[in-house]
């Protein structure tokens, strides 16, 4: 080997030596606590709460919007403290003559099947039965308690159906056969129109609520009857004429005044109450919203059928026109939250989406709309303090959140 080769070897085993140095320097220590100060936030993450009330007398309740009968079930009840309420139903009229081989023909009755469906009832109470009367056909919009119940005795009763006390919602039927059919009759050329009536009685104040028309789930009126069709070989023909109602209400009996420095949801006509809120700027501008919950105080306790609990929501509003304010279907921006009779315990609604929602529009409207579903078909009525009762107390808008991370800089 000769200088100049060994040189050239030298000078390669230092080449070498100095970029495994460099290489080994840039290595990173993955079990090494790390060391970056430009990156990392400066300090520790802080959550803070804030409680927001409506805006000072933008808090407001509204009716009506659904009125007796217009909702999924009607109302019936026996003393009890949150309303006296009695049902009415109409059918659509029956024919005299029905059509059989093109041709119209007279029948003869030979029986009637009534029957109500019961959606909910006191399931504490025991011995409940249900009477149905017969009511002028004439019933209508407009009609009265005043007017229907002196009408609800034994002279036009048609019958009692006794309910098991096992049974807390179905069918409930009674059948009329021969001499019984009196009660029911719709003779020739009077519009063949059945007006009912309905009350309830048990040994202790209660309430019921029935199926309606709007629910698909009314009333029936199916008449089972014979048809004389001269025939060489068929002599009689069975046939069935069913009727469902052409109208159906339920009547109470007094009209509840809305306190105006309250908000009131619930009842029949329905109300509904509107609230509006305004979110700080720094929660609008870059705030991470943890939870958001919507708190109401009963002014007293809710009133309602024991064991039928009604549901409270919560609804988005798409924009604030007051009482006819566009609410949303969307589930996600709905709350909901169960609400018992007989409760005064501060009521909770979790609208951390809806303020979410109010967060990333600025152009929504930072509001949400109450009500109590099924809507104008439960003896429930609540009412809840607002920014015009100090002694209750306003509702209360809570924000969980959380402020940016301060970064350093480089």
């Amino acid at each position: 080997m000769t200088a100049g080769q060994g040189g050239r070897g030298t000078g390669g085993l230092v080449g070498f030596l100095l970029l495994a140095a460099v290489m080994l320097g840039c290595q990173e220590d993955l079990t090494a606590p790390a060391d970056c100060p430009e990156l990392c936030p400066s300090g520790n993450a802080e959550v803070f709460d804030v409680i927001l009330n409506p805006l000072p007398g933008s808090d407001s309740s509204y009716f009506p919007y659904v009125g007796p009968g217009a909702g999924p079930a009607l109302l019936v009840s026996n003393g009890l403290p949150a309303a006296e309420a009695r049902t009415v139903f109409r059918f659509v009229s029956r024919p005299d003559s029905i059509e059989v081989r093109d041709t119209l023909r007279a029948y003869t009755v030979d029986s009637v099947l009534l029957s109500v469906v019961l959606l909910a009832r006191d399931t504490l109470t025991d011995g409940l039965k249900v009477f149905l009367y017969r009511l002028p056909p004439t019933v209508d919009d407009g009609i009265s308690f005043a007017e229907v119940d002196p009408l609800l005795v034994e002279a036009n009763i048609i019958d009692s159906i006794l309910v098991p006390d096992s049974l807390n919602s179905g069918r409930l039927q009674t059948v009329l056969q021969a001499e019984e059919l009196a009660k029911v009759a719709l003779p020739l050329g009077t519009g063949g129109t059945l007006a009912v009536g309905v009350a309830i009685g048990a040994a202790q104040p209660t309430g019921i609520r029935l199926g309606s028309a709007v629910s698909g789930s009314g009333p029936n009126f199916l008449t089972y009857t014979t048809v004389d069709v001269p025939d060489t070989t068929t002599a009689i023909r069975k046939q069935q004429i069913l009727r469902t109602p052409g109208f159906n209400t339920f009547l109470t009996a007094t009209t509840v005044e809305l306190d105006s420095t309250a908000l009131t949801v619930g009842g029949a006509p329905s109300s509904r109450a509107l609230l509006r809120f305004d979110l700080p700027e720094d929660i609008e501008d870059s705030a991470t919203i943890v939870r958001a919950t919507l708190e109401l105080i009963p002014t007293e306790p809710i009133l309602g059928l024991p064991t039928d609990p009604s549901t409270l929501a919560a609804r988005a509003v798409l924009a604030d026109l007051g009482a006819k304010s566009p609410v949303t279907e969307d589930t996600t921006f709905i709350a909901i939250d169960t609400l018992s009779p007989g409760t005064m315990d501060t009521v909770r609604l979790d609208v951390t989406r809806v303020v979410r929602l109010w967060q990333a529009d600025s152009e929504r409207p930072e509001a949400v709309f109450l009500s109590l579903l099924p809507e104008a078909a439960t003896f429930m009525r609540a009412e809840f303090g607002s920014t015009r009762t100090p002694q209750i107390g306003a509702p209360r808008l809570r924000v969980t959140y959380l402020r940016p991370f301060p970064f350093e800089n480089p």
